[in-house]
C-alpha cells in the first residue's frame, strides 16, 4: 500500500489503511487534515439514520404504522392491520402487514425482514441473469448468490469460491442502482480488486457506473 486510505461507514466507523511502516503519528495527522471530511460524513450519516431510510439502521430497525420504507427507490407507507391470516402485501404504495397480535413487534420485525429478503433474492437473481451471459463468455461460471442484512456495504465479491453477497438492503434503492451493484460484484470476478484495470472493465460494461454509484450514495432518492 503506498498511501493512507480512509474510508467512513455508514454505521459511523471510521476506518484507516497504511503501510505497516506508516508511523502512529503520521496517521493522526492525516485524521486531522481529514477532519472536516470526517465530521461532515458522521454528520450526514446520522441524518440518515434518522431520516430512516433503512441502510444504516440494519439488524435494529424496528417498523411502525406509518414508517415510509423503500421498494427499488420508490416510497411505499407501512400499514399495519389486525387480522387471522398473517401477510405482507404491496398495494397503491403502501405495505400492507397483517398479523395477530399487532403489539409484537418482534413478531412484525421479522415477518418484515423475511419479506425484504425474499423480496430482495428475487430481484438480485433476475438481474444477475440478465448480466451473467456477458461475464459467461469470459469463463465465468454462475455464481452462489446470497442475501443477507449489512451495514456498511452494498455487496461483495468471493472470487475463489464463486460466492456473490448482496445487502438485503439494496431492495430499497432505485433500480439503475441496483444494476450498477450487481455488475461491480461481477466484475471482481474478473478484475478481484479496485484497481484501474477494474474501473476501466467496469466502465466497458456500464460507461455511467460512476452516476449510479454517486445516486446510491447520495440517498437524493430518498423523500
Amino acid at each position: 500500500m503506498k498511501r493512507i486510505n480512509l474510508r467512513v461507514h455508514r454505521d459511523g466507523r471510521v476506518c484507516v489503511s497504511a503501510n505497516r511502516y506508516v508511523p502512529q503519528s503520521q496517521i493522526e495527522a492525516f485524521l486531522l487534515q481529514n477532519k472536516d471530511f470526517i465530521l461532515d460524513s458522521l454528520e450526514k450519516f446520522r441524518a440518515m439514520r434518522e431520516a430512516g431510510d433503512g441502510m444504516t439502521i440494519g439488524k435494529n430497525r424496528e417498523y411502525e404504522d406509518g414508517n415510509i420504507l423503500y421498494l427499488k427507490g420508490e416510497p411505499y407507507c407501512l400499514r399495519i392491520i389486525c387480522g387471522k391470516k398473517e401477510t405482507v402485501e404491496v398495494a397503491d404504495h403502501e405495505i400492507r402487514l397483517t398479523q395477530k397480535d399487532t403489539a409484537d413487534a418482534g413478531r412484525r420485525k421479522r415477518m418484515m425482514d423475511k419479506y425484504l429478503s425474499l423480496v430482495c433474492r428475487e430481484e438480485i437473481e433476475q438481474r444477475c441473469k440478465k448480466v451473467f451471459p456477458y461475464f459467461e463468455k469470459l469463463g465465468v461460471t454462475w455464481p452462489e448468490i446470497r442475501i443477507r442484512s449489512m451495514v456498511s456495504r452494498w455487496g461483495s465479491c468471493h472470487p475463489t469460491k464463486g460466492i456473490l453477497t448482496f445487502a438485503r438492503q439494496l431492495i430499497e434503492v432505485p433500480e439503475q442502482c441496483i444494476d450498477y451493484v450487481v455488475v461491480h460484484e461481477f466484475a471482481h470476478f474478473i478484475h478481484p480488486n479496485h484497481s484501474a484495470a477494474f474501473h476501466d472493465f467496469l466502465g466497458e460494461i456500464m460507461p455511467d457506473w460512476k452516476q449510479r454509484k454517486a445516486l446510491l450514495n447520495s440517498r437524493s432518492w430518498i423523500r
